[in-house]
């Protein structure tokens, strides 16, 4: 009887240390969600400028107002034949793919004589632009050279308007640091534009 009262005892102290164990070694383990810092392999290329101007609901924009967002920036003007259908219509596509609140679409026109915030909300409407995400802007024809030449760097050496606009996409992390250049023409070009997106929501 002795002798099984003593295997009795010594079976419950091993299975109490055995469960002291595994709650300690629970416990102790690293808090990967707090520690663990998520980053896309996309060069950080330089600050995105800073700029403001005037929207399609006559309201006015900064800038500033994008930080803590990934965003996407385009040149392009409402009487454009060419390219610019095409630009405004990936837009809509990715404003329909990417519901996060926290991506925004900034398109700046070139033509501010002819952009007028009417007729710039009328063309956000042709493309089912949502005015929470998707920002058309008119600003000065001189601030609109210094964003798209020495702000984003695009069109260098452009001096007038439709000659000044890109068809590239410009693509700034939450930081408000530009991350990459993806042309919304090429067919190649819109899955990388897609995947740095994704991974620039996903950064922390």
């Amino acid at each position: 009887m002795h002798t099984r009262s003593s295997h009795r005892f010594l079976a419950l102290t091993v299975a109490c240390f055995l469960v002291l164990s595994a709650c300690t070694k629970t416990d102790s383990k690293p808090d990967k969600s707090a520690s663990q810092q998520i980053r896309s392999a996309l060069p950080d290329i330089k600050s995105a400028p800073t700029f403001s101007g005037t929207t399609q609901q006559a309201k006015t924009f900064r800038s500033a107002s994008l930080q803590g967002s990934v965003w996407l920036s385009y040149f392009f003007f409402t009487s454009c034949g060419g390219p610019c259908p095409a630009m405004n219509a990936r837009v809509e596509t990715l404003q329909k793919e990417f519901s996060a609140q926290n991506l925004k679409f900034v398109g700046i026109s070139v033509d501010p004589d002819t952009d007028t915030p009417s007729a710039l909300q009328a063309y956000a409407t042709h493309y089912h632009a949502d005015s929470t995400r998707w920002t058309m802007l008119q600003m000065p024809m001189d601030s609109v050279k210094s964003v798209a030449v020495q702000g984003f760097m695009l069109a260098q050496g452009a001096e007038n308007e439709p000659n000044l606009h890109s068809t590239r996409f410009v693509v700034v992390d939450k930081r408000g640091v530009i991350r990459g250049y993806f042309d919304g023409l090429d067919e190649n070009e819109i899955p990388k534009l897609r995947k740095a997106i994704k991974e620039l929501l996903e950064e922390n």
